[in-house]
């Protein structure tokens, strides 16, 4: 289940990622929901965005139920579509990540691991009902969700807890201890936690000087960063997720 950003669409959000082209290579399905909003609008007053959180929604639909949206949705394509119940993964782009983030400790129950691109957490919500494998993509330049915290100049007035302090908390929260283990791919690092008592695993991918983007999609409008072709967010989300399944 891919998530779209603010103002995004579910058009947009398959032409910014390409997930379809690996979704037939590798076989599996993919679902592109639209949140409420106004489609094709990135202001954060009107736009259609995820109701991830306190700010983070459209204003217009603040009380909107988007986790009970998202679990009846994977229930109705469940019953209309020949899928894996133990097998559906949630990813987000932007406001789309904060909401697979949310998904990750509301939703543990419907998602097998969810996937955060350019998005961020906001230090909230319940303990997760199992160890959630979490995947986290991020720049540091991004200025919508500063990598260092804080606001973003072109971001949502809200604060932003550093990508790294989100990574160690949300790990610890999932139940995992001891010191992450970095690889390497050229510049770009990822930092990662095994859980110790589950098949589950917490990671950060740091992408020094890049920016709010889908790596190696498409820029999302003319404006936006460009996203950098040396490292694919769909093909790593897919290797992530792929082995994942509710216990």
């Amino acid at each position: 289940m891919a998530l779209h950003g603010t103002g995004g669409t579910p058009r947009l959000m398959a032409r910014i990622t390409g997930l379809n082209a690996i979704a037939d290579r590798c076989g599996f399905a993919v679902a592109y929901p639209a949140a409420l909003g106004k489609p094709g609008r990135e202001e954060t007053a009107t736009g259609a965005a995820w109701n991830a959180g306190p700010g983070l929604g459209c204003p217009d639909h603040a009380n909107a139920d988007d986790v009970g949206f998202l679990r009846a949705l994977v229930a109705h394509l469940a019953a209309n579509q020949p899928i894996d119940r133990r097998r559906i993964h949630a990813c987000g782009l932007s406001n789309g990540g904060r909401m697979a983030a949310r998904l990750a400790l509301e939703a543990a129950d419907v998602f097998a691991s969810a996937a955060i691109v350019a998005g961020a957490w906001n230090g909230e919500g319940a303990t997760p009902s199992r160890p959630m494998p979490l995947l986290m993509i991020h720049g540091t330049e991004d200025r919508h969700i500063p990598y260092e915290g804080g606001r973003g100049a072109l971001g949502r007035a809200v604060e932003n807890l550093p990508m790294r302090e989100q990574f160690l908390r949300l790990a610890a929260l999932m139940g995992c201890e001891g010191k992450p283990r970095r690889t390497f791919q050229g510049a770009f690092f990822r930092d990662v936690f095994r859980h110790a008592g589950a098949d589950a695993a917490v990671a950060l991918w740091t992408l020094p000087g890049e920016g709010h983007a889908w790596p190696g999609g498409r820029a999302w409008a003319p404006t936006a960063d460009p996203p950098t072709p040396l490292f694919s967010a769909s093909e790593e989300i897919w290797s992530f997720c792929a082995p994942y399944s509710l216990p």
